[in-house]
Protein backbone atom coordinates (compact mmCIF):
# COMPACT_ATOMS: atom_id res chain seq x y z
CA UNK A 1 0.00 0.00 0.00
CA UNK A 2 1.32 3.45 -0.83
CA UNK A 3 0.50 6.73 0.91
CA UNK A 4 -2.27 7.69 -1.52
CA UNK A 5 -3.95 4.31 -1.03
CA UNK A 6 -3.82 4.81 2.72
CA UNK A 7 -5.43 8.23 2.35
CA UNK A 8 -8.19 6.69 0.24
CA UNK A 9 -8.71 3.98 2.87
CA UNK A 10 -8.97 6.62 5.59
CA UNK A 11 -11.35 8.68 3.46
CA UNK A 12 -13.59 5.65 2.92
CA UNK A 13 -13.82 5.33 6.70
CA UNK A 14 -14.68 9.04 7.03
CA UNK A 15 -11.48 9.96 8.84
CA UNK A 16 -9.79 11.92 6.07
CA UNK A 17 -11.22 14.75 3.99
CA UNK A 18 -8.06 16.17 2.48
CA UNK A 19 -6.51 15.84 -0.95
CA UNK A 20 -5.37 12.40 -2.08
CA UNK A 21 -1.84 13.60 -2.70
CA UNK A 22 0.25 10.78 -1.25
CA UNK A 23 1.76 13.09 1.35
CA UNK A 24 1.47 11.92 4.95
CA UNK A 25 1.53 15.32 6.60
CA UNK A 26 -0.21 16.63 9.73
CA UNK A 27 -3.76 16.13 8.38
CA UNK A 28 -3.11 12.55 7.30
CA UNK A 29 -1.28 11.73 10.53
CA UNK A 30 -4.20 13.10 12.56
CA UNK A 31 -6.57 10.94 10.52
CA UNK A 32 -4.46 7.83 11.15
CA UNK A 33 -4.40 8.50 14.88
CA UNK A 34 -8.13 9.19 15.01
CA UNK A 35 -8.93 5.99 13.12
CA UNK A 36 -6.71 3.89 15.37
CA UNK A 37 -8.06 5.57 18.51
CA UNK A 38 -11.77 4.99 17.98
CA UNK A 39 -12.57 1.83 19.89
CA UNK A 40 -14.67 0.35 21.14
CA UNK A 41 -11.64 -1.03 23.08
CA UNK A 42 -13.65 -3.77 24.82
CA UNK A 43 -11.53 -5.75 27.30
CA UNK A 44 -11.17 -9.50 27.16
CA UNK A 45 -12.93 -11.61 29.77
CA UNK A 46 -12.14 -14.88 31.50
CA UNK A 47 -14.51 -16.65 29.12
CA UNK A 48 -12.72 -15.15 26.09
CA UNK A 49 -9.39 -16.41 27.37
CA UNK A 50 -10.85 -19.80 28.26
CA UNK A 51 -12.10 -20.20 24.69
CA UNK A 52 -8.72 -19.20 23.26
CA UNK A 53 -7.01 -21.63 25.63
CA UNK A 54 -9.27 -24.44 24.41
CA UNK A 55 -8.31 -23.63 20.83
CA UNK A 56 -4.65 -23.87 21.79
CA UNK A 57 -5.02 -26.84 24.12
CA UNK A 58 -3.47 -25.02 27.07
CA UNK A 59 -4.29 -23.88 30.57
CA UNK A 60 -5.95 -20.41 30.45
CA UNK A 61 -3.31 -19.22 32.91
CA UNK A 62 -0.72 -19.58 30.13
CA UNK A 63 -2.64 -17.25 27.84
CA UNK A 64 -3.04 -14.77 30.68
CA UNK A 65 0.69 -15.05 31.43
CA UNK A 66 1.60 -13.88 27.93
CA UNK A 67 -0.92 -11.07 28.21
CA UNK A 68 0.45 -10.00 31.59
CA UNK A 69 4.05 -9.87 30.39
CA UNK A 70 3.43 -8.34 26.98
CA UNK A 71 0.78 -5.77 27.84
CA UNK A 72 1.90 -4.99 31.38
CA UNK A 73 -1.82 -4.61 31.97
CA UNK A 74 -2.27 -1.81 29.42
CA UNK A 75 -3.33 -3.06 25.97
CA UNK A 76 -4.77 0.39 25.22
CA UNK A 77 -3.48 3.79 26.30
CA UNK A 78 -5.63 6.85 25.57
CA UNK A 79 -7.79 4.73 23.29
CA UNK A 80 -4.98 3.51 21.05
CA UNK A 81 -3.30 0.11 21.20
CA UNK A 82 -0.10 0.16 23.16
CA UNK A 83 2.74 -0.10 20.67
CA UNK A 84 6.48 -0.55 20.45
CA UNK A 85 8.11 0.61 17.22
CA UNK A 86 11.16 -1.40 16.15
CA UNK A 87 13.66 0.71 14.16
CA UNK A 88 15.79 -2.32 13.29
CA UNK A 89 12.78 -4.06 11.73
CA UNK A 90 11.90 -0.94 9.73
CA UNK A 91 15.47 -0.78 8.51
CA UNK A 92 15.39 -4.38 7.37
CA UNK A 93 11.97 -4.03 5.71
CA UNK A 94 13.13 -1.01 3.71
CA UNK A 95 16.49 -2.38 2.65
CA UNK A 96 18.29 -0.01 5.05
CA UNK A 97 17.68 2.95 2.73
CA UNK A 98 16.58 5.29 5.54
CA UNK A 99 19.34 4.50 8.04
CA UNK A 100 21.33 7.64 7.27
CA UNK A 101 18.49 10.07 6.60
CA UNK A 102 16.20 8.95 9.45
CA UNK A 103 18.38 7.38 12.18
CA UNK A 104 15.70 7.77 14.88
CA UNK A 105 13.37 5.34 13.10
CA UNK A 106 15.71 3.21 10.97
CA UNK A 107 18.71 1.39 12.38
CA UNK A 108 20.59 -1.55 10.93
CA UNK A 109 21.19 -2.89 14.45
CA UNK A 110 18.95 -3.17 17.50
CA UNK A 111 19.45 -0.17 19.77
CA UNK A 112 17.64 0.20 23.07
CA UNK A 113 18.22 3.96 23.00
CA UNK A 114 15.83 4.29 20.05
CA UNK A 115 12.83 3.24 22.15
CA UNK A 116 10.98 6.30 23.49
CA UNK A 117 9.59 5.85 26.98
CA UNK A 118 6.23 7.41 26.11
CA UNK A 119 3.51 6.09 23.84
CA UNK A 120 3.40 9.49 22.15
CA UNK A 121 7.04 9.12 21.19
CA UNK A 122 6.44 5.63 19.84
CA UNK A 123 3.42 6.73 17.81
CA UNK A 124 5.44 9.64 16.44
CA UNK A 125 8.02 7.08 15.26
CA UNK A 126 5.34 4.96 13.63
CA UNK A 127 3.75 7.90 11.83
CA UNK A 128 7.14 9.10 10.60
CA UNK A 129 7.87 5.61 9.28
CA UNK A 130 4.47 5.38 7.56
CA UNK A 131 5.13 8.69 5.82
CA UNK A 132 8.15 6.99 4.20
CA UNK A 133 6.78 3.48 3.62
CA UNK A 134 3.25 2.56 4.64
CA UNK A 135 3.62 -1.22 4.73
CA UNK A 136 7.06 -1.25 6.35
CA UNK A 137 5.91 1.28 8.93
CA UNK A 138 2.89 -0.69 10.14
CA UNK A 139 4.88 -3.92 9.90
CA UNK A 140 7.56 -2.57 12.23
CA UNK A 141 5.42 -1.98 15.32
CA UNK A 142 4.02 -4.47 17.80
CA UNK A 143 0.53 -3.84 19.10
CA UNK A 144 -1.81 -4.30 22.01
CA UNK A 145 -2.17 -6.83 24.75
CA UNK A 146 -0.04 -9.48 23.08
CA UNK A 147 2.45 -7.19 21.30
CA UNK A 148 2.44 -9.04 18.00
CA UNK A 149 4.65 -7.43 15.38
CA UNK A 150 2.87 -6.16 12.30
CA UNK A 151 5.19 -8.26 10.14
CA UNK A 152 2.94 -11.16 11.11
CA UNK A 153 -0.17 -9.70 9.50
CA UNK A 154 -0.58 -12.58 7.04
CA UNK A 155 -0.38 -15.39 9.59
CA UNK A 156 -2.90 -13.41 11.68
CA UNK A 157 -5.27 -13.39 8.69
CA UNK A 158 -5.07 -9.67 7.92
CA UNK A 159 -5.12 -8.48 4.32
CA UNK A 160 -2.20 -6.08 4.75
CA UNK A 161 -0.17 -4.38 7.52
CA UNK A 162 -2.62 -1.48 7.77
CA UNK A 163 -5.55 -3.88 8.22
CA UNK A 164 -3.62 -5.65 10.96
CA UNK A 165 -2.96 -2.38 12.80
CA UNK A 166 -6.61 -1.37 12.43
CA UNK A 167 -7.84 -4.68 13.87
CA UNK A 168 -5.47 -4.33 16.80
CA UNK A 169 -7.05 -0.95 17.49
CA UNK A 170 -10.58 -2.32 17.80
CA UNK A 171 -10.88 -4.54 20.89
CA UNK A 172 -8.80 -6.76 23.12
CA UNK A 173 -10.76 -9.64 21.60
CA UNK A 174 -9.25 -8.82 18.21
CA UNK A 175 -5.82 -8.80 19.82
CA UNK A 176 -6.52 -12.17 21.42
CA UNK A 177 -7.65 -13.62 18.10
CA UNK A 178 -4.38 -12.49 16.50
CA UNK A 179 -2.46 -14.16 19.32
CA UNK A 180 -4.21 -17.50 18.77
CA UNK A 181 -3.58 -17.32 15.03
CA UNK A 182 0.05 -16.34 15.60
CA UNK A 183 0.71 -19.23 17.98
CA UNK A 184 -0.94 -21.78 15.70
CA UNK A 185 0.58 -20.36 12.52
CA UNK A 186 4.08 -20.36 13.97
CA UNK A 187 3.74 -23.79 15.58
CA UNK A 188 4.23 -22.53 19.11
CA UNK A 189 1.43 -24.60 20.60
CA UNK A 190 3.78 -27.36 21.68
CA UNK A 191 6.09 -25.04 23.61
CA UNK A 192 3.10 -23.36 25.24
CA UNK A 193 1.49 -26.69 26.11
CA UNK A 194 4.73 -27.98 27.67
CA UNK A 195 5.37 -24.73 29.50
CA UNK A 196 8.73 -24.48 27.77
CA UNK A 197 8.98 -20.75 28.22
CA UNK A 198 12.48 -20.46 26.79
CA UNK A 199 11.44 -22.11 23.51
CA UNK A 200 8.25 -20.04 23.39
CA UNK A 201 10.04 -16.76 24.12
CA UNK A 202 12.76 -17.46 21.56
CA UNK A 203 10.16 -17.55 18.79
CA UNK A 204 7.73 -15.03 20.24
CA UNK A 205 10.19 -12.38 21.45
CA UNK A 206 13.25 -13.08 19.30
CA UNK A 207 16.67 -14.55 19.87
CA UNK A 208 17.59 -11.81 22.36
CA UNK A 209 14.77 -12.87 24.69
CA UNK A 210 17.15 -13.67 27.53
CA UNK A 211 18.42 -10.10 27.65
CA UNK A 212 14.94 -9.01 28.72
CA UNK A 213 14.29 -12.13 30.83
CA UNK A 214 11.15 -12.97 28.86
CA UNK A 215 11.31 -16.67 29.71
CA UNK A 216 11.62 -16.12 33.45
CA UNK A 217 9.02 -13.36 33.44
CA UNK A 218 6.58 -15.61 31.58
CA UNK A 219 7.20 -18.44 34.03
CA UNK A 220 6.61 -16.13 36.98
CA UNK A 221 3.46 -14.66 35.42
CA UNK A 222 2.12 -18.16 34.76
CA UNK A 223 2.75 -19.22 38.35
CA UNK A 224 0.97 -16.12 39.63
CA UNK A 225 -2.03 -16.58 37.32
CA UNK A 226 -2.25 -20.31 38.03
CA UNK A 227 -2.39 -19.64 41.75
CA UNK A 228 -5.24 -17.20 41.18
CA UNK A 229 -7.26 -19.29 38.75
CA UNK A 230 -6.93 -22.71 40.40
Amino acid sequence: MDQAALQRRLASLDYYQGAIDGQIGPVSKAAILACLTDGPDYPITDSDVAEAARDLGVDPAKVWAVYDVESTGKPFIEGRPTILFEPHRFSKSTGHRYDNSHPAISSRTWNRKLYPASQKGRWDQLLAAVSLDVDAGFMSASYGGFQILGENYAVCDAHDPWAFAWRQSRTEGDQLDAFVRFVIGNRLQGALQRGDWAAFAKSYNGTAFKENFYDTRLAAAYAARRATLH
